[in-house]
């Protein structure tokens, strides 16, 4: 169930940010966070109060008492979050992971009191009512304001640390920016798709987008105008030196087939062969930008409907059949510029001829939309990566199949469907618990037979996040059919492990950022993507993560694939912490090709008790 599906678009705009943020600062550490049971209450399970940065560098147990100073937030929960694994302290439980999904929508920060009545209703009596002392000693801060705006959030807590105004400034826009765009994604919310519509309309029916990340619904584009309709953009073409292009695979074949048509579309002539040129696909916002910045380049007059999937830079060409073209756009998405690299555009067509074919999968279940073509500017990498085009070949279902990316599947929020209803309980039908724990029970063991293998057999990683996973099903039945896998640019590989499995003599270009210098290395952006991104979040919607079920199914599929003598038994299954991916750290140092791991509580451990949520064996 959504945390703030009943607010108003506005309020609830603040709080899907400010709720990834307080989310992302408790569960990397950035902040100390304590839970106390709300005994008496019946509205809320309990309340996460977070301690201000200035007391993060203390003695792991902090013995003296806490006062108004030390606090930076508090949130009522619906449901108790997982904690650290340490004993309780006299000011309660000590967080080590929260969601969003846990949080009532409420965030607040204590106030002097005025003196003048003032009314205090239930929830805030029962926030009131945890912080006794004499761990907590809040003097005539007694009165609870409602935080409403994440960059205000933002702003306090930058106070007590070390970072750049510079990068300061560029979080908080962000930060703004992802409010916005949610606000009109709540203002106006798309209808839920069913099993049988195309895949490109589950693709753009996404209502919240990352579940975790601060800058989730941030596009900031300086050449876009505000009404600017991503969804539907148009493909501009470009001549240039053919020496000025690196392509792989049959690129050029494939534009001649998609200038050609594009031009047929467009009721424009054909653009005349010149030789020793080429042409160049490019999203229309990011034209200016290739314009100034690399020389000999001519626009051309054809133009290409597109339509974007869910990444927003890969689009479908109707004008090219059973093909996406992913390009460069000179904007944020999250946090991350959406330009692409040479090392995307030169791995992804030898990756998908030589190494594909090869993997020790299952090919009724394991499927891969390959990247038979790419090109790239051959300037230096800081220019080149502003005009890269890969195109990818979209899978094809069988007659009566579908495929829909898993990320719309665990949105809520639509039109048309009760509030708190996932879009996945709606398209299946799953409105029973028996049916939720069925469809659960066989989408994990799926998605574990298809997914796992490669790491398991050759040291391969998939970037299985939600984003870049499609689920095959049949159409009237709604049986769950294989996995699909796409986007070669996040993957992590182990070079030795892979060759020698394979037979393969596969080379990488230097500083691919997708090698790893042992295979154990790839475990920790597997669990992120896999585990942490995706699993969970179908576990929770279903509502099978605070009762441990949702859990004891994962666990019992892993025992069933994974064999124990195995590295990836022994980083998954026997350890309390993980390497967890640690967006909010990644951002603040400034950090998008390489990751930043902090211990996260294992959640494949985890186990629901009577009294209390605990991580163990």
């Amino acid at each position: 169930m959504s945390s703030g599906f009943n607010l108003p678009p506005r309020e609830h705009a603040a709080f899907a940010v400010s709720s990834r943020l307080l989310s992302c600062l408790v569960t990397e550490s950035l902040l100390r966070a304590f839970y106390l049971e709300a005994k008496e209450s019946k509205t809320v399970a309990g309340v996460l109060v977070i301690l201000s940065a200035s007391v993060i560098s203390e003695q792991p147990v902090i013995t003296r008492s806490l006062r108004p100073n030390d606090i930076f937030a508090i949130v009522p929960l619906r449901n108790r979050p997982v904690f650290q694994d340490s004993p309780p302290t006299k000011h309660g439980r000590m967080v080590g992971l929260v969601d969003p999904l846990d949080m009532y929508p409420e965030v607040y920060t204590l106030e002097a009191e005025t003196g003048a009545d003032s009314h205090r209703d239930e929830l805030v009596a029962t926030v009131l009512s945890c912080l006794v002392p004499p761990p907590w000693e809040l003097g005539k801060f007694t009165n609870l304001k409602k935080s409403t705006d994440p960059v205000d959030l933002w702003a306090k807590f930058v106070q007590h640390i070390f970072i750049p105004d510079s990068v300061s400034t560029s979080i908080a826009d962000e930060l703004r920016s992802s409010f916005e765009w949610q606000l009109l994604s709540y203002e106006n919310p798309p209808l839920c798709p069913s099993r049988a519509s195309p895949p490109i309309q589950w693709e753009q029916s996404l209502v919240a987008g990352h579940p975790t990340h601060p800058m989730h619904r941030a596009r900031m584009c300086a050449e876009a105008s505000p009404g600017y309709n991503w969804y539907s953009p148009k493909i501009r073409f470009l001549r240039i030196p053919s020496e000025s292009l690196d392509t792989r695979g049959c690129f050029d074949t494939i534009m001649h087939e998609l200038i050609q048509k594009a031009a047929a579309a467009s009721g424009t002539e054909v653009p005349r062969d010149v030789p020793g040129t080429s042409i160049m696909p490019v999203h229309e916002m990011q034209v200016s930008t290739v314009l100034a910045k690399i020389p000999n380049v001519e626009i051309l007059e054809p133009t290409a409907d597109a339509l974007a999937q869910s990444s927003i830079r890969t689009v479908l060409v109707p004008a090219l059949e059973d093909m996406s073209l992913k390009v460069s756009v000179n904007m944020k998405i999250s946090s991350a510029l959406r330009t692409i690299s040479h090392w995307t555009a030169d791995f992804g067509p030898r990756f998908s001829r030589d190494i594909v074919p090869k993997l020790s999968v299952d090919h009724n279940i394991f499927s891969v939309e390959l990247e038979p073509a790419s090109a790239v500017f051959k300037g230096e990498k800081a220019v080149a990566k502003h005009m890269t085009a890969i195109f990818r070949s979209e899978i094809v279902p069988p007659p009566g199949e579908n495929v829909v990316v898993v990320a719309a599947l665990l949105e809520m929020g639509h039109a048309g469907i009760p509030a708190g209803v996932s879009a996945v309980e709606h398209a299946f039908g799953l409105d029973t618990e028996a049916k939720r724990m069925a469809f659960l029970d066989s989408y994990l063991g799926l998605a574990c037979d298809a997914i796992i293998p490669p790491t398991l057999k050759n040291g391969v990683v998939f970037e299985a996040h939600a984003q870049n996973c499609l689920l095959r099903f049949d159409i009237a039945t709604g049986e769950l059919r294989g996995f699909v896998l796409r986007d070669l640019g996040g993957l992590r590989i182990h070079p030795e492990t892979m060759n020698s499995s394979l037979g393969t003599n596969f080379e990488f270009l230097p500083g691919h950022c997708v090698v790893t210098d042992s295979v154990e290395e790839t475990y920790p952006k597997f669990y992120h993507t896999l585990i942490h991104n995706h699993l969970q979040r179908m576990i929770r919607l279903l509502g099978m993560h605070y009762n441990g079920v949702g859990w004891d199914l994962l666990r019992k599929h892993l025992r069933r694939v994974i064999p124990e003598g195995h590295g990836l038994w022994k980083s998954w299954m026997e350890t309390e912490t993980v390497a967890g991916k640690c967006l909010m750290r990644m951002r603040l140092q400034s950090v998008h090709d390489k990751m930043v791991f902090s211990p996260f509580p294992n959640l494949l451990l985890y186990r629901a008790e009577s009294s209390i949520t605990s991580l163990q064996a």
